[in-house]
C-alpha cells in the first residue's frame, strides 16, 4: 500500500482497518464523500486521508478529526486520547447493525471436528492488542485452557491478510479473522480457499470512527456528515466494501471489551497461549 507523508497543518482522517489494496479506491471514495459533508457544514475537512507507515501516529495525532480504531484501543491504549462517533455497519451474518464478530478458521484439509481439537498445536494472531484476532479467541479459548494454556505455539503474523496465508501455507493451524477482513479475503485472497470456517466469535462492537478527545465538541456534526454521506453512497462503492450504513456509539459501548479482558485475567487465561 502506498503511504501518505504527515500532513503540515489541518485536520487528519484515516480508515485503515479495511483498506485493504483492492478496494481502496472504494474507501477514498467513501472519505471524499464524508468530507464533502463536512465542508458543506463549515468544517475543512481533509480532502485525502493519511496512511501512516504506523497506523499509531494517525490514531495520537493532536488534530485527529475521525479514524476508524479496532474497539480494543479504545478501552486501552488510546483511553482518554479519543472519543468515540460510531461504527460503520458492515452487515455482518448473526450481528446487530454497528457490531461484528469473527471467523475462526482452520485448513480446509484439517480433520478436526471442534476447538478442543487444536490442543497442543499452533495458533495464528494477527496482533496482541487485536479485538477480532485476539481477545476474541481468548475468549472462546479459555473454557478448554489448563493452566493458562491451551496451544504449544502461538505465532504473530501482524495482519488478518497474514494469519489466513499462515494457515494455508500450513505455519499455523488455527486462526480468528475479522469477519469483515474475511470477507474481503473471499473476493481477494486465493489463500482464503485453503481454509474452512470451524466457528464463531460473540457478536461485539465493531471498530468505531473515533475523534481526538480535544475535539469532541464536533462529535455531534460528524456523525451527522457520516450518516448522510453513507447514506447517499452509490453501489459501486458500498458492494466492495461490504458497507450497509453507519450506527452512531459512544465509547461506553466498547467497555465490555475491557470488562473481557478483566474476566480472562481474573479466570488466567488472559492471553492466547
Amino acid at each position: 500500500m502506498i503511504r501518505s507523508a504527515a500532513p503540515v497543518g489541518g485536520w487528519v482522517a484515516g480508515l485503515p482497518m479495511y483498506d485493504w489494496p483492492e478496494v481502496r479506491d472504494e474507501v477514498d471514495a467513501l472519505w471524499a464523500a464524508i468530507a464533502r459533508r463536512l465542508c458543506q457544514v463549515g468544517v475543512d475537512a481533509p480532502v485525502g486521508l493519511w496512511r501512516p507507515d504506523h497506523v499509531s501516529e494517525l490514531w495520537v495525532a493532536p488534530n485527529l478529526l475521525a479514524a476508524q480504531v479496532c474497539g480494543l484501543n479504545v478501552v486501552g491504549s488510546l483511553r482518554g486520547r479519543v472519543e468515540v462517533l460510531g461504527a460503520l455497519d458492515y452487515g455482518v451474518e448473526g450481528c446487530q447493525p454497528g457490531d461484528y464478530r469473527s471467523v475462526v478458521a482452520c485448513h480446509a484439509g484439517d480433520p478436526a471436528d471442534g476447538l478442543d481439537d487444536f490442543r497442543g498445536r499452533c495458533a495464528a494472531i494477527n496482533g496482541r492488542e487485536s479485538q477480532s484476532g485476539h481477545a476474541a479467541l481468548v475468549d472462546l479459548i479459555a473454557p478448554l485452557a489448563e493452566g493458562g494454556r491451551f496451544f504449544d505455539e502461538v505465532v504473530e503474523t501482524g495482519s488478518h491478510r497474514a494469519s489466513i496465508r499462515a494457515v494455508a501455507e500450513g505455519r499455523a493451524d488455527l486462526t480468528s479473522i475479522d469477519a469483515v477482513a474475511w470477507s474481503l479475503a473471499t473476493s481477494h485472497e486465493p489463500a482464503v480457499d485453503e481454509l474452512r470456517i470451524i466457528g464463531w466469535t460473540e457478536p461485539m462492537p465493531a471498530p468505531p470512527l473515533v475523534i481526538g478527545w480535544a475535539h469532541v465538541g464536533l462529535r455531534e456534526t460528524v456523525n451527522a456528515a457520516v450518516s448522510e454521506a453513507v447514506a447517499l453512497l452509490g453501489e459501486e462503492v458500498r458492494r466492495p466494501l461490504d458497507l450497509y450504513g453507519y450506527r452512531v456509539r459512544s465509547t461506553s459501548d466498547y467497555e465490555v471489551l475491557a470488562d473481557r479482558l478483566a474476566a480472562a485475567e481474573v479466570g488466567g487465561y488472559p492471553v492466547v497461549a
